[in-house]
C-alpha cells in the first residue's frame, strides 16, 4: 500500500507492474462520470422545472433519473452540490428519503383515523388507492402539511406503534429545496457542463503523467542517471519532482500516451454498422464512444452491452475522438430517417 513502507526509517522498495491493456481501461472509466451538455439541460429543466414551488420540498428518485438521463447517480449529487456551494447558491440539499409511502390500515378505517389527525387528512386526500393500499409521494404531503419529512415519518411511526397501520417506503431521492431560480438556464447548463468537463480532463492528465512515467522507467530510461537493471529510483524521482514543479496550466507535451488521437474508417464504418443494429436504442455521441470504450453507464450497463461484439473494440483511440466520430454518423443516421 502507498506509504506503508519505510515507516521504521529503513529502505523500502515499490516494484512497478507496466502494463499499456491496464492503463487503456483505466484511461477509459476515466471517462464514466461526463456529462454532455444537453443531458446536464435537461437534467436541469427537471430540478427547476415550473411545478417545483421555491420554498417546497423537491425530490426526484435516484435510479430512475439515473437511468433517464444516463448520469451516475453519484455525479447527479455533485452537480446539486454545486448548485448548493458554488458561486451562487440556487438549491439548499435535504436528506435522502424513500419519498413514496404506502400505508395499511389495520384496526379502524382510515376515515375515522382522519376524521381525528389532520396529517392522516392531508395524507388520504393526496394518495392514490392501490388494491386496498394508500399510496403517497411524502414531499407532498409534508409542503401541504407544512412540516419536514422527518415529521411526517416521526407521527407515521406513532400509529404504527400504535397498532393502526403500517408502512412500505421506496424510490431513494435526492431531496432539495429551491433558493433562486437561475437567470439563464442554458449558460448554468454550459458552465456546469464545462466544470465537470475540466475535473475530468485533469483526471486524465494526471493518469497520463503517470502512464509517461512508467513507460520511461521501463522503456525509455538510458540509465544515466544511476539507474541500473530494475532500479529506477533516480530517474522516476527526477521525473516526480518536475512533475510537481510544473507552474498550473502548463502543457504536459512530454507526456505521451499510445492511443490513437485521430478518426478511421474503421472506426465510423464500425459505428454506422452499431446504430443501424442497434436502432431501437436512442443513443447520445456520448452513449456511443461509452460502448465502444467498453464503460458501463446507467442506460447502457455492462450486464446487457458487454454481449454487443463492439463493445470495448475503440478503447484504444481517444475518447473525444471516438464522441467526434460518433457525432458525425448520429448526423447522418438521423438525417436519414434509420
Amino acid at each position: 500500500e502507498t506509504g506503508r513502507a519505510g515507516r521504521d526509517g529503513r529502505l523500502s522498495h515499490c516494484h512497478l507492474l507496466f502494463d499499456s491493456t491496464t492503463f487503456y481501461k483505466i484511461r477509459s472509466l476515466s471517462h464514466s462520470d461526463g456529462i454532455d451538455e444537453y443531458a446536464m439541460s435537461k437534467f436541469l429543466n427537471q430540478i427547476f422545472s415550473s411545478g417545483n414551488t421555491m420554498g417546497c420540498i423537491c425530490s426526484f428518485p435516484k435510479e430512475s433519473t439515473s437511468r433517464k438521463f444516463d448520469i451516475k447517480e453519484e455525479v447527479l449529487l455533485t452537480v446539486l452540490t454545486q448548485l448548493e456551494i458554488g458561486e451562487e447558491q440556487y438549491l439548499h440539499l435535504l436528506p435522502q428519503f424513500s419519498v413514496t409511502c404506502t400505508l395499511y390500515f389495520h384496526k379502524t378505517s382510515p376515515q375515522l383515523l382522519a376524521d381525528k389527525d389532520i396529517l392522516l387528512r392531508s395524507i388520504l386526500n393526496k394518495s392514490e388507492m392501490k388494491d386496498g393500499s394508500y399510496v403517497f409521494e411524502v414531499p407532498r404531503v409534508a409542503n401541504d402539511m407544512r412540516i419536514t419529512m422527518n415529521e411526517v415519518f416521526d407521527r407515521l411511526q406513532k400509529l404504527k406503534f400504535s397498532g393502526e397501520l403500517s408502512y412500505e417506503l421506496k424510490d431513494p431521492a435526492y431531496c432539495y429545496m429551491i433558493l433562486k431560480r437561475p437567470d439563464d438556464l442554458n449558460a448554468l447548463s454550459a458552465n456546469l457542463t464545462k466544470w465537470l468537463s475540466e475535473v475530468e480532463n485533469s483526471k486524465i492528465r494526471k493518469l497520463d503523467a503517470m502512464f509517461a512515467l512508467a513507460y520511461y522507467a521501463v522503456k525509455g530510461c538510458k540509465k544515466t542517471d544511476g539507474c541500473s537493471g530494475s532500479e529506477h529510483t533516480p530517474c522516476i524521482q527526477k521525473r516526480i519532482i518536475d512533475y510537481f514543479s510544473k507552474k498550473e496550466g502548463t502543457p504536459d507535451d512530454d507526456y505521451c500516451t499510445p492511443l490513437r488521437k485521430s478518426s478511421s474508417t474503421f472506426l465510423q464504418s464500425d459505428i454506422k454498422v452499431f446504430l443501424q443494429s442497434n436502432s431501437f436504442a436512442k443513443f447520445t455521441p456520448r452513449a456511443v464512444a461509452r460502448i465502444m470504450h467498453g464503460i458501463s453507464s446507467p442506460a447502457f450497463p455492462a450486464a446487457t452491452w458487454a454481449k454487443n461484439h463492439f463493445w470495448g473494440r475503440y478503447m484504444e483511440v481517444d475518447f473525444p475522438v471516438v464522441i467526434e466520430a460518433a457525432k458525425a454518423e448520429l448526423v447522418k443516421f438521423v438525417g436519414k430517417g434509420e
